[in-house]
């Protein structure tokens, strides 16, 4: 009996050394540099890390009716997010955003007819809370997006604003014919801002005649979004994307004496400030489709903003395979100086195309399919390593296509498999026609098993981007290697360089390199950023296998490095 329990204790003995000695080994930050292995991911705000938009009507389908729907999001978080850092096949994203989620007149949803109730499409308020605590469990944050311009036509608010007798007649912008301190034959993009309704009455209606716009500078209306932003963080959402903020106090609707700018500002000023009040980790972002000057106006009532145009920017690079003198890098930076000269704390969020614009693969357009896929992986690595938080727009990590106009276009089902493409959906039933942009689409499935596909150098990015702090939390500078062929800057998590919370930087410093060209590229590290990077460690080597000797750096073509310390081997105790 002795012998044996010895021989126990020593097998178990040698079973925990094995065990201890596979964990230390699962995670590798050295063979993370090289190719998709697991790796600490140590961003956990809401604010950090790598978001991924999703159109819920086109992202998954649980019951087979055509209409992506709450369960299908929650049997696909695994896909998203496993939880698990010790494994490679999930994507890795930190944080969900959900376009318009609400019961809504058309299939966008964007003109909300409830904001306390969910779209019945989607499934019920139970389906949705589940699937709210099952993305939390695996530390995935949500957001949602609100629509605070205008709601539907079917909005009982609205049907009851009709009446200039009710109290909710305020809750709108309405004026009648000879009004003089409104314009109502004012235009906007093409078509009238103003609508006549069957009351005798015109009311603003900027987007569309079913969308209705509200008269936000209404306390009792400023009160009610307060309470549906409550409602929602009550359920255990992170924040909100705000849709049109420049457009809530647009000048072709207001009355005489009301101001554009400052009204929205105050506006947007007194909704966040109600969200944050009582949340305080709670993370919100702007849609604001407007010039860098403009936008970043509003970078004083809102931290984060949309980064428009960065798509348009980094395919014309890539088409011609030249950045000029690191115009991509400054094109970041000087964005971002304008933001942080009104609010040293902004957070940009960045993305290449998103729902309303063509998608990034259509962008490109090279004939050559091998060297398109190639231009996608770079430009992934370009706006996932640079300053601020990257958004996803579903489909882009497997290269979907989609042209506008037409918005439909760009919002179709998503290619889980060979049958998504012809399999009835939402889109063919609405449109008559099934998705022929993506018949030559690779579907996830397949992509799963290529190590060169689009989505794995997908997952290997979001795994940098996530498990170093000077990527996800640092402030960015333009430094140039005198290549036009290659676009770079240094991205710093110190105190000097400005991060939001200088009480956590790390103080490390990284030095990234893209190369846009369709060649192979050599050239020294520049002196200033040996003199500030944290190491002269690979801790990225993407599309490519880049060669660091000593400080000499050669690129092969749409290939991405990064120089600096490699992230320590988590300890096992």
């Amino acid at each position: 009996m002795k012998k044996l329990k010895i021989v126990a204790i020593v097998t178990l003995a040698t079973c925990i050394g094995m065990f201890v000695s596979c964990m230390s080994a699962a995670i590798d930050p050295q063979k993370a540099a090289t190719e998709l292995a697991p790796i600490t991911r140590t961003a956990t705000k809401n604010s950090e890390g790598v978001y991924y938009c999703i159109f819920v009507r086109s992202f998954a389908d649980s019951d087979g009716d055509g209409v992506g729907d709450f369960n299908g999001i929650t049997e696909k978080l695994d896909y998203l997010n496993d939880g698990d850092d010790t494994t490679t096949d999930d994507l890795g994203v930190t944080g969900i955003w959900l376009m318009p989620i609400y019961d809504a007149g058309s299939y966008h949803g964007y003109d909300v007819k409830d904001y306390y109730s969910v779209n019945p499409d989607y499934g019920t308020m139970e389906d949705f809370d589940a699937m709210v605590a099952a993305a939390r469990e695996r530390g995935i944050s949500v957001i949602l997006d609100i629509t605070c311009n205008h709601s539907s036509v079917n909005n009982q608010w609205f049907l009851d604003s009709m009446d200039p007798d009710d109290p909710h007649h305020d809750w709108y912008r309405w004026a009648r014919k000879g009004d003089i301190n409104c314009n109502i034959d004012r235009k906007i993009w093409g078509h009238a801002a103003w609508r006549y309704a069957t009351n005798g009455w015109y009311y603003a209606g900027l987007f569309d005649s079913c969308m209705p716009d509200f008269n936000l500078a209404n306390e009792d209306v400023k009160k009610e979004f307060s309470k549906i932003t409550k409602f929602w963080l009550d359920k255990g959402v992170t924040g909100f994307r705000f849709d049109a903020v420049s457009h809530v106090f647009n000048a072709a609707e207001l009355r005489s004496g009301e101001s554009t700018f400052p009204a929205s500002n105050e506006w947007w000023s007194y909704i966040t400030d109600e969200i944050e009040s009582n949340y305080a980790d709670a993370w919100n972002v702007g849609e604001c489709w407007e010039a860098t000057p403009l936008r970043a106006k509003y970078a004083e009532s809102l931290q984060s903003l949309f980064h428009f145009d960065l798509g348009k920017r980094i395919s014309s690079a890539l088409k011609v395979g030249n950045g000029g003198q690191n115009g991509i890098a400054k094109l970041f930076a000087s964005a971002g100086d304008a933001y942080k000269e009104v609010n040293p704390e902004y957070i940009d969020a960045t993305f290449l195309t998103n729902h309303d614009q063509t998608r990034f693969m259509t962008l490109i357009n090279n004939p050559d399919a091998a060297k398109q896929k190639e231009q996608m992986k770079c430009a992934a690595a370009i706006y996932m390593t640079a300053e601020g938080v990257p958004f996803i727009y579903y489909g882009e990590e497997i290269g979907m296509k989609g042209a506008n106009p037409g918005d439909e276009r760009v919002r179709t089902p998503f290619i889980w498999n060979e049958k998504s493409k012809t399999s009835p959906s939402w889109y063919s039933e609405q449109f008559g026609t099934i998705d022929t942009q993506n018949k030559d689409t690779t579907p996830l499935n397949v992509q799963e098993k290529d190590d060169n596909s689009i989505v794995e150098y997908y997952k290997r990015i979001i795994r940098i981007k996530t498990a170093y702090p000077e990527l996800y939390r640092g402030r960015m500078t333009p430094l140039w290697t005198g290549s036009k062929q290659l676009t770079s800057w240094l991205m710093s998590d110190t105190a000097e360089a400005g991060v939001v919370d200088p009480t956590i930087a790390s103080g490390k410093t990284a030095f990234v390199v893209h190369n846009v060209s369709n060649t192979v590229v050599t050239v020294d590290i520049p002196k200033e950023a040996l003199a500030q990077i944290s190491g002269t460690d690979l801790i990225f080597s993407g599309n490519g296998e880049v060669s660091l000797v000593g400080t000499t750096l050669t690129m092969p073509a749409y290939s991405s490095a990064i120089i600096g310390e490699l992230a320590a081997v988590p300890q096992v105790e």
